[in-house]
């Protein structure tokens, strides 16, 4: 008996594991990134952001900062991102399964300050992305924030970000 409920575990267990496999196999077309082609760039030596209206942005890849620069997020920090978090959907539509994470798997930070933005593998419409966890919907205060952007991101500058980091 105990085998029989095991085997929809398993065949479960098998589909989601082909599907995480060729999903791991394909190429980013784009990605997610600040409005202006801004990159996350933080120097570990200036205070590029002092106050909530420059470091607001920054919560959007990640809902648990509690700092930025030298901004230090506080209880009286008014903002739809602020303590939220990012909804994320099985499918591009609103009445799709969805979950909820507070930080995207391919946004890193490396030690000099310099950020990776998620990467977009399909697009759906104009406001539907799907990112490595499944598809996000960009709204209009998502919008006031981040836009796609096809290609790479700059491995120029973030070389060069690097290299400043290394000779300070």
């Amino acid at each position: 008996m105990e085998k029989i409920r095991l085997i929809p575990l398993v065949l479960l267990l098998v589909l989601v594991g082909l599907n995480t496999a060729a999903f791991a196999s394909e190429k980013p077309i784009g990605y997610i990134g600040f409005h202006n082609g801004l990159p996350w760039a933080i120097r570990f030596n200036d205070c590029a952001e002092y106050n909530f209206e420059g470091a607001e942005k920054y919560l959007w890849f990640d809902r648990t900062l509690d700092f930025i620069s030298c901004y230090q997020f506080g209880d009286k920090d008014d903002s739809d991102l602020r303590g939220g978090v990012i909804s994320i959907y099985e499918a591009p539509g609103l009445d799709a399964n969805k979950f909820k994470i507070n930080r995207f798997s391919e946004f890193t930070v490396s030690k000099s300050g310099w950020g990776t933005f998620p990467n977009v593998y399909s697009i759906s419409g104009d406001c539907w992305f799907r990112v490595k966890e499944g598809w996000i919907y960009l709204n209009s205060v998502d919008k006031k924030f981040v836009q796609y952007y096809p290609g790479e991101q700059d491995k120029v500058e973030k070389a060069a970000h690097e290299t400043y980091f290394r000779t300070h």
